[in-house]
């Protein structure tokens, strides 16, 4: 791990009464894959303590510095406090302030008081999870003061306040699983600790301490009742052994699901293989466990959706009907969607390769790959996209006079209707919480318990449009209703994302999306679910002689459980691009009008 030793001694001194600029820029990055390692990179911070005679600007960048030290409970950050300021500050009890990168906050001094202000990101509460900002800007007044003859801070912030960069660099993103209520595919609940901080003992702790407060309503919360962490998890043999505290005894099923949690949330750490929990200090039962009481990190295969993989081949309509990406060229599908053109808009196709859903002129349709017809699934207009979930459930949403409504027909009910030729059984969600707005995006993610979507709504200010992750509640094993709407604030290089032209997931809490500030056309970027980690991907750069507005990327797949992540984008004029390593883009193909790879 990288050591970078920041000397506030070196800062220049601004002692001027106007304005004062603070660097916080740098690369903000993300990969495509979802890989944790227990050195993650980053870099640790060792500030300097105030010099003698600093004046409050060079107070206060000293300060926002050390705050990304957690070193002795803040020490150093202390140091640039008053006595009493510091007595009274309790930084991890409250929410941090992360504020925007690629900026330079402004820092106005008066005769007494500094005040600061900055485009606001999100806040990390104190269990690690983030949530992005309704407020555009983070404003404080550090109430300057002169203690023992030397600039000081008396009223700092609640929390901590970090720059987008520092809190990136200092802290790194973990996903704790969890079981929902319906079904038994873990779901992630990305959380953020300090890098030095990351440990088996913290993992198990997140775990037992439960979910976030966005995700708890669809996890199961039962099974750690009564239950706390007591003392460090050690690691024996690569055996993780978790010391829990009980009130009584989980039952073996409460426990088994508690351990593959556990596991889960370890498995990318090194020297880890097995789990094995206890309380008070005698061995927990577990279902399946070996003779000394531990499970497997293995395990965890058989409860995540990420590990599925699909076909890698890309599908698309080309020449009007639906055709898979071979030895490159396209090849029709066998049956009616590879011989009869239907005017599709768009499409999706199962991950079993079995069945075609399409938006056509007279609606959803629904149709085997191969030998049988399609039915009309959904008559009518205004259907985005579809998509066949990993459960085989068509997922189908439409746009009628500005607002959106959610339906799902259930694999069985798709089985039924192709068979017997008739329209299936259509199930509308509960969207309630979403509030009239109009869906411009959307994808289911993988567990099947949440959904990323592109929304729009009118506000006194105008439209409004915006990225966003929901939770889905299950009744009977059935989607019921989208719940929880957690706006993603989306900033690249100071500039807000604000046009949207799709989305698609690229692993259990990142996505790609086609996106743009406004100033240029849409361009392929990756982030996390919280928007905190984003990279810019680009898009091909075109030489010939195509108008600016055929160029235009308007759909994209990606595909993410096989070897190698995918991304193609397809543009207005029908030519279609892969994304390559390095930045770079393959040329795939010409006259596509839509794109979609299985699942």
């Amino acid at each position: 791990m990288k050591k970078l030793r920041y000397l506030v001694v070196a800062l220049i001194v601004l002692a001027c009464a106007g304005c004062v600029t603070m660097p916080t820029s740098g690369p903000v990055l993300a990969t495509p894959r979802e890989i944790l390692e227990e050195e993650p990179g980053g870099f640790t911070i060792e500030p300097e303590p105030p010099p003698q005679g600093a004046p409050p600007s060079m107070i206060i960048r000293g300060f926002l510095t050390a705050m990304a030290s957690v070193s002795q409970d803040y020490a150093t950050a202390r140091e640039y406090l008053t006595v009493q300021a510091s007595a009274l500050w309790h930084p991890t009890d409250s929410d941090a302030v992360i504020y925007a990168s690629g900026t330079t906050p402004s820092v106005e001094e008066g005769s007494l008081q500094v005040t600061m202000s900055a485009p606001q990101i999100g806040y990390l509460h104190p269990d690690g999870s983030f949530i992005s900002s309704e407020d555009p800007t983070w404003t404080h007044d550090f109430g300057m003061v002169r203690e023992d003859g030397e600039w000081r801070i008396s009223t700092p912030p609640q929390g901590l306040a970090l720059s987008q960069y520092m809190f990136t660099q200092s802290y790194m993103r973990i996903d704790a699983y969890f079981f929902p209520t319906s079904g038994e595919t873990l779901v992630p609940d990305p959380r953020y600790v300090p890098r030095t901080a990351w440990d088996r003992t913290t993992a198990a702790r997140l775990v037992l301490d439960g979910p976030s407060d966005w995700l708890q309503d669809i996890v199961n919360t039962g099974a750690r009742t009564g239950i706390s962490l007591d003392g460090d998890v050690t690691l024996t043999g690569g055996v993780a052994d978790v010391p829990m505290q009980c009130l009584q005894r989980p039952p073996t099923s409460d426990a088994t699901q508690l351990a593959i949690e556990i596991a889960a949330t370890m498995r990318d750490m090194t020297g880890v293989s097995r789990v094995r929990l206890s309380c008070d200090g005698i061995p927990v039962p577990l279902a399946g466990a070996s003779q000394d009481a531990s499970l497997p990190i293995s395990i965890v295969g058989n409860y995540d959706s990420s590990l599925v993989g699909s076909t890698e081949s890309l599908a698309a309509v080309h020449d009007g009907v639906v055709a898979m990406m071979g030895e490159g060229d396209f090849i029709p599908v066998p049956g009616e969607w590879g011989a009869v053109e239907h005017d599709i808009d768009s499409f999706a196709l199962s991950s079993d390769l079995g069945r075609i859903a399409a938006v056509t002129d007279d609606g959803l349709m629904i149709g085997p790959v191969g030998q049988g017809s399609a039915v009309l699934a959904i008559p009518g207009e205004g259907f985005l996209r579809p998509q066949l979930d990993s459960r085989g459930n068509l997922w189908a949403i439409r746009t009628v006079d500005g607002a959106s409504s959610v339906s799902v027909v259930t694999a069985d009910e798709l089985a039924h209707a192709i068979a017997d030729q008739k329209p299936p059984s259509v199930v509308t969600l509960d969207t309630a919480e979403l509030g009239e707005v109009g869906i411009m995006g959307f994808q289911v993610s993988p567990d099947g318990h949440r959904i990323l979507l592109i929304r729009q709504t009118e506000t006194s200010e105008g439209t409004s449009i915006e990225v966003g992750i929901c939770l889905i509640t299950y009744e009977d094993d059935q989607a019921s209703g989208i719940i929880s709407w957690k706006p993603i604030r989306l900033i690249w290089e100071g500039a807000q994302l604000k046009t949207f032209a799709d989305l698609a997931w690229m692993g259990p809490s990142s996505f790609v999306l086609l996106a743009s500030t406004g100033v240029n056309p849409p361009e392929v970027f990756i982030t996390n679910i919280d928007g905190l980690e984003m990279d810019e991907w680009g898009l091909p750069q075109r030489l010939d002689s195509v108008d600016a507005d055929q160029k235009l990327a308007v759909e994209m797949a990606a595909h993410y459980t096989g070897a190698t992540p995918q991304i193609v984008v397809r543009e207005q004029d029908g030519t279609v691009w892969s994304y390559q390593d390095g930045y770079q883009w393959r040329l795939l193909g010409e006259d596509v009008t839509s794109i979609a790879f299985p699942g």
